[in-house]
């Protein structure tokens, strides 16, 4: 079990590894060319931690961590690496890992308290009125929890741009009104009443667009589905897990699927990804683990 005590990394160190991150690309870096410096902190996962047996991208990976987890830092490489202990020594990308420092933060998640107008602008990219008021308020609790990804991602936006009011907004997991819940925990949570109910909404829906991303896919639309999700909302990499029956561990029909989708991606939306596959068990977003294809896309 990790602990969530130790020192914050020093300034120095952060601005030593921002430096090598941004001189040295992690793609074409070898893994022998690096050396660390030893550093006792706990940092964060972030929506983009995944763990490599060695600070470079061609290197096995271990594992992916869901956001917020503290993660028992060790060392610093030269190009750009943090240096991990989880049950071993392992190295996650500099920017797989960050301080909780501009947010609050609970157990599983980071929470920003206050977003800005044109932070949920940028964020819901300036929506649409994908849904307006009468029919927000409409919406059952069966008809909200039957929605698939992409729809409900658009419903919380459309409550974020203002076309309805917040109150009104059901949230999928519990099935209960956001005031509900929001009211509920703001009454026992200092972190919750610290924040107006629009902001609670946003980073209930930026944990939940992050959750959408792991999946599972379990078919090539399904992976399609998650890459034009990608694109739409401008996430440049991110970590999906893949479950088919038929595919199994069989390395070259999984190859045969990846390089398929990511033509397919450039022939339709002109966006090329490049990725790294791995067959394991991982943890999944709400803690379970799960056995599959683990790919981590990034978005040229």
């Amino acid at each position: 079990m990790m602990s969530k005590k130790g020192k914050r990394i020093t300034a120095a160190i952060m601005a030593a590894l921002f430096m090598s991150i941004q001189a040295v690309p992690m793609q074409t870096m070898a893994a022998q060319d690096y050396t660390v410096t030893a550093s006792t902190s706990v940092l964060y996962s972030n929506s983009k931690t995944v763990v490599y047996a060695k600070p470079d991208i061609s290197s096995a990976i271990i594992t992916s961590i869901k956001a917020g987890v503290p993660v028992s830092v060790t060392g610093v490489t030269s190009n750009g690496w943090f240096q991990v202990s989880l049950n071993g020594t392992y190295y996650i990308p500099g920017y797989g890992l960050e301080e909780k420092n501009a947010t609050a933060s609970n157990d599983n998640n980071s929470v920003k308290l206050s977003y800005t107008d044109d932070e949920i602008k940028k964020m819901t990219k300036g929506t649409f009125s994908f849904y307006q008021n009468t029919q927000l308020r409409a919406f059952t609790r069966e008809e909200v929890q039957d929605m698939d990804d992409n729809t409900y991602i658009k419903y919380l936006d459309s409550f974020l741009i203002g076309n309805a009011m917040v109150d009104y907004c059901i949230l999928q997991d519990s099935g209960v009104t956001l005031k509900t819940e929001y009211d509920k925990k703001a009454a026992t949570e200092s972190q919750v009443a610290a924040m107006t109910m629009k902001d609670y909404l946003a980073n209930y829906r930026n944990d939940y667009l992050n959750d959408s991303m792991w999946g599972p896919a379990r078919n090539e639309e399904g992976l399609k589905v998650i890459l034009n999700r990608a694109i739409r909302y401008e996430i440049s990499s991110f970590s999906t897990m893949y479950k088919n029956t038929v595919i199994g561990e069989d390395e070259v029909r999984m190859e045969k699927v990846l390089s398929d989708l990511i033509q397919t991606m450039k022939e339709e939306q002109g966006v090329t990804f490049t990725y790294k596959k791995s067959y394991g068990t991982y943890e999944n977003p709400d803690g379970r683990s799960t056995s599959g294809w683990l790919v981590e896309f990034t978005k040229k």
